[in-house]
């Protein structure tokens, strides 16, 4: 459970949103509830299968608009089963499938932007080796399907829909301090998007990704990695390259408190410049910076407390327009 103040700053207009209703600055008190875990179905030294669930509730009241305050609801939910199977000396498979879904009740206009609702189906196929002379090495395959909910005044958001599959391999050393090179590939189709080309009607992504992260697990958790994604389509509007990097930290400190920091940051250039910045909702939205600060200690048994800071600045409806977000969370 918790319970935050949030506060929206910058303008982007009724062009995002039919509904002519905006502001320059915006508040609200928001109350969330959640739950998850994992439930072992089996447990042996040769197998495994587990379900996974995590879901939640974000319920906010939103003020400082000109025509109307907004109640918006979030509804979050993702269950999944995992199989892992030993495949002896040489290592284990992993097999995959769930569903991710999201739903979002009177979306409020700009600047208080909340991503839309969706469903999604995923299933994948991972294998990961034992350490051969220190260097372990490890691959996944996947496939997603997404279909995104249109809403009456944004029916654009069928537009999102899509089918992708992706590949991902990658190789690690160390011990207490690990390094991992990966690199991965990925294929996506959007059916309902045209790519005004005769000859290929419908927009294809390919995506490709390299990588490298650092992770210390030791009296503290320390993690840094450097991430970069090229993205090309069929259509000359969502082809970008960006670099991300990222930092993670867990640490003790005194008094029982502990501290955890997340930050990633992220840079991105568009290849073609077009007269249709308008992007479908949500649809760029992956390549965020985020920051958060959180400071919490135990207050009783089997109950802690926390205090976290927070900064976000991601892509709106507008390409090449970013919206931020600061807020602080009990």
């Amino acid at each position: 459970m918790g319970a935050s103040g949030e506060s929206y700053r910058g303008n982007f207009s009724a062009v995002i949103n039919p509904i002519v209703d905006s502001t320059d600055h915006a508040m609200a008190a928001v109350g969330e509830l959640g739950l998850r875990g994992t439930l072992s179905l089996v447990r042996t030294s040769q197998r495994s299968i587990e379900l996974l669930f995590d879901g939640g509730l974000r319920q906010a009241a939103a003020f400082g608009f000109q025509d109307q305050d907004y109640s918006p609801r979030e509804w979050v939910g993702a269950v999944s089963a995992r199989y892992t199977e030993s495949l002896g000396t040489w290592g284990s498979l992993l097999l995959r499938g769930g569903y991710r879904g999201r739903s979002l009740e009177d979306r409020p206009p700009m600047p208080l932007f909340l991503q839309p609702g969706y469903a999604t189906l995923l299933g994948g196929i991972g294998l990961v080796t034992r350490s051969f002379d220190g260097v372990s090495f490890d691959a996944q395959l996947d496939r997603e399907e997404a279909d995104y909910k249109a809403l009456e005044f944004a029916p654009q958001l069928d537009l999102l829909d899509r089918t992708s599959s992706g590949v991902e391999v990658g190789l690690r050393w160390g011990g207490t301090s690990t390094v991992r090179f990966y690199g991965g590939a990925r294929w996506t189709e959007y059916s309902n998007q045209g790519s005004f080309d005769p000859e290929d009607p419908f927009r294809r992504d390919r995506t490709a990704r390299v990588g490298l992260e650092w992770t210390y697990a030791g009296s503290i958790i320390a993690q840094l990695g450097l991430d970069g994604t090229m993205n090309r389509s069929n259509s000359n509007r969502p082809e970008y390259d960006a670099l991300s990097a990222r930092a993670v930290l867990t640490a003790p400190l005194p008094g029982r408190f502990t501290l955890n920091a997340y930050a990633v940051l992220t840079g991105k250039s568009y290849l073609h410049e077009t007269d249709f910045a308008r992007l479908v909702p949500g649809e760029e939205a992956d390549n965020a910076s985020i920051a958060y600060l959180q400071l919490g200690r135990p207050l009783a048994l089997d109950l802690d407390g926390a205090v976290r800071f927070g900064w976000t600045r991601a892509e709106t409806d507008i390409g090449r327009a970013y919206y931020r977000r600061a807020g602080v969370s009990v």
